[in-house]
């Protein structure tokens, strides 16, 4: 619903650093965000930072991260770079973003381009391990934080399926496209990851044993164990949200339906016995729920039952192909993907109304899933003999391309907030 615009009030803790302001004082810049409405940043090249050493151009980096916050919007340099903060105020910024590198440290602040009080400032002493980078990505989401009272989305992580040519397999990169790296090494096919709860764990299938199975990456100390081998088919496992269960797909009574295993006790339980082909499990945020995707009916659409298996319930009822459910983090919404005229489209449906938004435009949308905050749609979307992740938001529908590099990219799953 679109109502009144975003209001901004500078708040009178200018003189603190930022850390005490917000613990003491709540967030710098007191928004109400119920809009279109961003905040306008002004972001430079920053020219005397090393884009080899960040990876790409730092003002790239940083702008790819307060846009994706939801709470920003990048004002850049253009073809004649402002000089001035005044220069800055005519291309209509509202902030600035400062930075410098000296002796591996990076300064940042963020200054009012208005009164030309600094808002915030911080340092990020170059850590064992740490990349350039890494520390452009602190100060985004520091920014979001300090400025908003929000947690921000920069640090964030995905996996997904990439396909150079030769397979599949699963790889982790940054919310940005950068650092993609395999997760095993292995040549044989991986497909379907996800991640635990707590980031600190990957879920994915296999053929490793020339079979499909069910494997639990740690994440944390590199180790893996293969935790569903059972006969026949053993794929799409989903971890709940204590990382005590497993809800998985399994056919070795006959037709694919949704299993849970106890991965304490190795105990497994059937939750569906119908007649139809079941796939795509995943637990809702509270553990109590799970959807998953059905043909009982005819085509594939989207269920929701009880984590015993029992109460199942249609969700979807317009299409008749609906695929891929992915659960809000707040357990009200689920986003699938939907065969539509135009091709595949994300759509999302709320569970209290039933009611129905297609969040896409252009066809070949795919295996969508939530942010950490609930505000966007992390998808994959096949145009142009590519497949390519792109991020769309809730709210104003702007997109963000995620990956541009050689292979397809696709089944993506976004991480929890570190």
């Amino acid at each position: 619903m679109r109502v009144s615009p975003l209001l901004i009030r500078i708040a009178l803790v200018l003189q603190l650093g930022a850390a005490a302001a917000w613990a003491q004082s709540g967030p710098i810049i007191d928004v109400q965000k119920e809009a279109d409405r961003r905040i306008a940043v002004g972001i430079d090249k920053y020219p005397l930072i090393s884009a080899e050493e960040v990876g790409s151009p730092p003002g790239d980096v940083l702008a790819f991260d307060l846009e994706l916050s939801g709470w920003f919007q990048a004002v850049r340099p253009g073809m004649l770079p402002p000089r001035t903060i005044n220069d800055w105020q005519r291309r209509g910024a509202e902030v600035l973003i400062e930075m410098e590198t000296e002796r591996g440290s990076l300064t940042a602040s963020v200054r009012d381009v208005g009164t030309g009080d600094i808002l915030f400032s911080r340092s990020y002493p170059a850590g064992r391990g740490d990349r350039l980078r890494d520390r452009v990505h602190a100060f985004a989401d520091d920014v979001v934080l300090s400025l908003t009272g929000e947690r921000g989305l920069a640090a964030t992580r995905v996996l997904c399926e990439w396909d150079p040519g030769d397979g599949k397999r699963i790889v982790t990169m940054g919310i940005d496209g950068y650092g993609l790296r395999e997760l095993t090494g292995d040549t044989a096919l991986e497909l379907c990851p996800r991640w635990s709860p707590d980031g600190t764990r990957a879920c994915y299938t296999s053929y490793q044993d020339r079979y499909p199975d069910v494997y639990v990456h740690d994440l944390v100390v590199g180790s893996r164990q293969k935790v569903a081998a059972y006969e026949g088919l053993n794929a799409q496992g989903d971890l709940s949200p204590d990382g005590t269960q497993l809800v998985l797909v399994l056919s070795w009574d006959g037709d694919p339906d949704i299993y849970s295993k106890d991965l304490t006790s190795g105990s497994i339980r059937r939750l569906t016995r119908d007649s139809g082909t079941e796939a795509s499990p995943c637990w809702s945020p509270d553990g109590k729920r799970v959807a998953f995707v059905s043909d009982r009916s005819g085509g594939p659409q989207i269920y929701v039952m009880d984590a015993d298996g029992t109460g199942s319930q249609r969700v979807t009822v317009r299409g008749s192909y609906n695929t891929a459910p992915d659960w809000s983090p707040d357990g009200t919404q689920i986003a699938y993907c939907a065969l539509q005229s135009n091709g595949f489209q994300i759509q999302v449906i709320d569970l209290e109304s039933r009611q129905t938004t297609t969040v896409t435009e252009l066809g070949g949308c795919e295996d969508p899933c939530f942010s950490p905050d609930g505000r966007s749609i992390l998808y994959s979307r096949k145009a142009g003999g590519r497949t390519d992740l792109f991020i769309t938001s809730l709210n104003e529908r702007r997109t963000l391309r995620v990956t541009r590099g050689s292979g397809l990219y696709t089944a993506p799953d976004w991480s929890p907030l570190p």
